[in-house]
């Protein structure tokens, strides 16, 4: 049974032998990959799934007939259609839509009702949209009954019926664009015999196939007794049963029904079937060890991609029986053609050969069809091909392999023998589910490979964000296939685009450049939404806008960044050239990330200059109160010692007691104000780093602490020391403060101090080691704290401030200083400086 075709149809075909789902009143479905249709079984409940609109549409032949269905193998009748129905409800699920379908095609179509009520029908299309009263009254549609049609003259004679058909037919198509007849069967077991109805039935396939003309004739499973619908079946070239379309290889031609040799030819179709029925087993069974084999490599988590392609080439040249598979870059628009793999050794393919595309089997692939054969070069219009004239290959089998990112590829095998039989659907579909696998590989590995270098560009600790920031420009250029990348600050209220910094040049998008927000595709990811895209400028409404107009961008893919501390960015992608394809989700994921990254940078800067800001005005604070504080400090120094002097030997012990505790807190007081100056003063009024001999820095702080070493007994041991990049006075204050402290905090026995050094990459790290009184885990990074002290004044004289000096010169090296030890087992105090040409900026 069939549909007729008009201009505008898409013509698509289906094997014999594959049973095809309907579903009533959906839209026409793409071609179905006939190597993965499934064979459907469902219940009989299933009726209401009954679609013919789209299941017979989907089975249209080509134009060569007059019908959209495949003819049966060996047979020539292709229009001739039986519904086996076991309800009224799975009944009216098939006839309504296929009567629409007539109507809607410009055809006469009549309708044999008999134990159906007409009005049932008739009410069926009307509540399916269709006008029936303006079609009965045309004559589009004619509702009659068994009495006044296969029965008019008293008894049913298939000849006459027939005739009566015939008729029918040639009035229809004189003013119709076809004829089409769905015929109520349940007459025949009152007023037919088996053999005659068999015969009309035979005599209709014949009918049919010359004349526009398409019939569906119904049999109640239910009313019909078994031996009756296998002679119909056997009759039917397409059977609707249980909401599927049956191509029917039991179909017995009207030729067979009625020559002398029937007995003769349903021996030979039953040998036939059991053979084909054997073969068919066998090469199901054959497929799915195949296919078990290719889930089993492409599932294996230890094997590297390479080793999986090599066993997928292997699998494949089995299958095909061909002798080399390979994958190679390709590029149509300049015809360029590149192996990067292979299966085996081969004397014109292997790693690296480039050819033109249009020299080989692959330009098919690339350019007509996602899949491709090749089984006879010259008759399929490769003669001249270099990969025929000179590599004598005769056989090939390959699929497109399209990548978001990088080259696309052709997945593929050939062979220097020519197939006799050519190559089958399952085998080229077997073809594209390899292919299809590795599209997916490549494009994680793609995926990996630019994420890994995303990660290597943040990671540098030593290069300036602008620097890597262009680094990313040129990443993200590479990734999306577009010229330009950008950082702009936008301000909504005010329709502000300021460029901050682009990876090209470009006289509109140059750092400082400002253009009405509004203007530019930006707008799109400031107005909310997470990745912004434009592929199609006057589709998306930028017709009229500044950045299509005048600037010429075709395509743009952007991302809001939302800052804390700062204004607002857009980082974007722009080109001139339009893309023929969207953006993937993998490329508006890695664009996102790549945004999430220059937003961390950015709140970073943002963070590190407001914090510079806030260091300076602190240190401005405490250099101008430090210094304020010394003439009031001096003033109260001065009258003190005047009034010892003056009225010393009048005042009692008491009085002179408390007037030396005043002295002394004074004194204390200009100590702690002088470090705090010193503090202050770390970063405006450091000398510059320079090479720094640490053998010359200590021996003079050793000469400035011989006092103090001789009145405790010290003994300093002194290793090898290095040269780094430093200010020597400041590193003269460090390991002041440190051989200082290691004399002060020894504890009762004479200090025992060792000073040594050792490398640590880029850096020297210095230790000062004691055997003093030692200090407890907790109070490790304490110590370091600005007048933070652990111990009185009374146990041991100091600012509270020397440590915290010593770190604060680190730093300004880009160096850091810490300390590991315990109580009662000493301290060790270390110092990390870069090396000599190796400086290192302040860790962040």
């Amino acid at each position: 049974m069939f549909l007729p075709d008009t201009d505008r149809d898409r013509r698509k075909r289906v094997p014999s032998g594959i049973s095809i789902a309907l579903s009533q009143r959906r839209p026409v479905e793409p071609p179905i990959d006939t190597a993965v249709v499934r064979i459907m079984i469902h219940s009989p409940n299933h009726a209401d799934d009954l679609g013919l609109e789209d299941g017979l549409e989907a089975l249209r032949a080509g134009s060569e007939f007059s019908g959209p269905i495949d003819p049966a193998d060996e047979h020539d009748s292709y229009d001739h259609l039986a519904l086996v129905h076991e309800s009224s409800t799975e009944q009216l699920s098939t006839v309504i839509p296929f009567v629409e379908r007539g109507l809607e095609r410009g055809e006469r179509c009549v309708y044999v009702a008999d134990e159906t009520e007409p009005t049932t029908v008739l009410d069926g299309l009307r509540n399916a949209g269709v006008d029936v009263d303006a079609a009965l009254d045309s004559g589009a549609l004619a509702v009659h009954t068994a009495a006044d049609s296969f029965l008019r003259n008293g008894s049913f004679d298939p000849d006459d019926a027939i005739a009566v058909l015939e008729d029918a037919i040639a009035n229809a198509t004189e003013e119709y664009d076809g004829f089409r007849i769905v015929s109520e069967m349940s007459w025949a077991l009152r007023d037919a015999s088996v053999e005659a109805l068999v015969e009309y039935e035979s005599k209709l396939n014949r009918l049919l196939l010359d004349d526009n003309g398409i019939a569906l004739c119904q049999y109640d499973r239910e009313r019909f007794p078994p031996s009756v619908l296998r002679e119909v079946i056997e009759t039917h070239p397409h059977l609707i049963y249980d909401g599927t379309v049956c191509q029917n290889f039991y179909y017995t031609p009207p030729a067979e029904v009625f020559g002398p040799d029937e007995p003769e030819r349903e021996l030979d179709r039953m040998m036939g079937t059991l053979v084909d029925r054997t073969e068919a087993r066998a090469e199901l069974r054959k497929r799915r060890r195949f296919l078990e084999r290719q889930n089993e490599i492409t599932a294996d988590p230890d094997a590297s991609f390479g080793e999986q392609l090599q066993r997928l080439f292997d699998l494949g040249c089995e299958w095909f029986d061909l002798e080399l598979g390979a994958m190679a870059r390709v590029d149509a628009e300049r015809d360029r053609f590149e192996v990067e793999y292979t299966s085996d050794d081969h004397e014109y393919l292997e790693p690296g050969v480039e050819l033109p595309l249009s020299e080989t089997f692959c330009a098919g692939t690339v350019g007509l069809e996602p899949s491709e054969c090749v089984d006879d070069p010259e008759s399929d219009g490769y003669g001249d091909a270099l990969v025929y004239e000179e590599f004598g290959l005769q056989s090939y089998l390959g699929t497109y392999v399209e990548t978001d990112a990088g080259a696309d590829r052709t997945f593929f095998f050939v062979s220097s023998d020519r197939r006799a039989d050519g190559f089958t659907d399952e085998e080229e579909a077997f073809t594209r589910l390899m292919g299809q696998w590795v599209e997916g590989q490549l494009e994680q590995l793609q995926r990996e490979e630019y994420e890994r270098a995303l990660y290597e560009i943040a990671a540098d600790p030593d290069e300036p964000f602008d620097e890597k920031l262009q680094r990313v420009f040129d990443l993200g250029c590479e990734r999306f296939d577009l010229e330009l990348g950008g950082v702009a600050r936008i301000d909504l209220s005010t329709d502000t685009f300021e460029v901050e910094a682009a990876s090209g040049d470009h006289e509109r998008l140059d750092p400082g450049t400002q253009t009405p927000l509004s203007e530019t595709y930006c707008r799109l990811a400031a107005n909310g939404e997470r990745t912004a895209e434009v592929t199609d400028p006057e589709r998306a409404g930028f017709e009229d806008s500044l950045a299509y107009r005048e600037l010429g961008f075709e395509s743009y893919l952007g991302t809001r960044i939302e800052l804390e501390n700062g204004p607002d960015r857009t980082f974007f992608f722009v080109s001139s050239e339009s893309r023929d394809r969207p953006f993937s989700d993998a490329e508006r994921t890695f664009h996102h990330l790549m945004a999430q990254w220059v937003a961390y940078e950015l709140e970073y800067e943002e963070r590190e200059r407001a914090l510079q800001a806030s260091n300076e005005r602190l240190e401005q604070f405490a250099y101008a109160a430090s210094h304020d504080l010394q003439e009031p400090l001096r003033m109260i120094t001065s009258y003190l010692q005047l009034l010892d002097r003056r009225y010393g030997d009048d005042l009692d012990e008491d009085a002179k007691e408390f007037l030396a505790y005043a002295v002394d807190g004074a004194d204390r007081m200009r100590d702690m104000i002088e470090g705090l100056l010193a503090y202050s003063r770390v970063e405006a009024q450091g000398d510059p780093l320079e090479p720094t001999d640490l053998n010359v820095v200590l021996d003079d702080v050793r000469e400035d602490l011989q006092l103090a070493i001789r009145e405790s007994d010290a003994e300093i041991t002194v290793g090898e020391l290095p040269r780094v990049d430093g200010d020597p006075s400041q590193l003269r204050q460090v390991f002041q403060n440190l051989l200082d402290n290691a004399i002060t905090y020894s504890g009762d026995d004479s200090p025992r101090i060792h000073v040594d050094a050792r490398r640590r990459g880029e850096r020297w790290v210095v230790s000062v080691h004691d055997e003093g009184i030692g200090i407890e885990s907790e109070n490790s990074e304490r110590v370091f704290s600005v007048f933070d002290r652990l111990h009185s004044h009374e146990q041991y004289e100091g600012t509270g401030i020397g440590l915290a000096l010593c770190e604060r010169i680190a730093e300004r090296h880009g160096g850091e200083i810490w300390v590991d030890s315990a109580p009662g087992e000493g301290a060790t105090f270390s110092l990390a400086l870069p090396a000599v040409g190796e400086s290192t900026p302040p860790s962040r």
